[in-house]
């Protein structure tokens, strides 16, 4: 019964859903809890914040350097203002 428990929390938890685009405050808030955990950021952190909206991934990238979290290089200024790599959120300006 235990294990069930254990195993239902740990599916529930944290890990982002596949297929469901990232949002700025849900990579905040993924980011919060992998900090308080003692974790790493994932692997595919930049490929999920060039989904954002130029804004919503500078706001996220501040936060990520703040928070002691993003020890990587950089992003150049091209990066930084890219457009979205989300299909849907180029439509969405049209």
């Amino acid at each position: 019964m235990i294990v069930a428990l254990l195993i239902s929390a740990a599916l529930a938890g944290g890990a982002p859903s596949a297929g469901v685009p990232p949002t700025r405050d849900g990579l905040i808030e993924e980011a919060t809890d992998l900090l308080l955990s003692g974790e790493a950021l994932p692997p595919d952190i930049d490929l999920r914040l060039m989904e954002l909206s130029p804004a919503e991934r500078i706001e996220v990238l501040i936060f990520l350097r703040r928070s002691g979290m993003l020890t990587t290089p950089g992003w150049t200024i091209d990066r930084l203002l890219a457009p979205s790599t989300r299909p849907e959120a180029s439509d969405e300006h049209d």
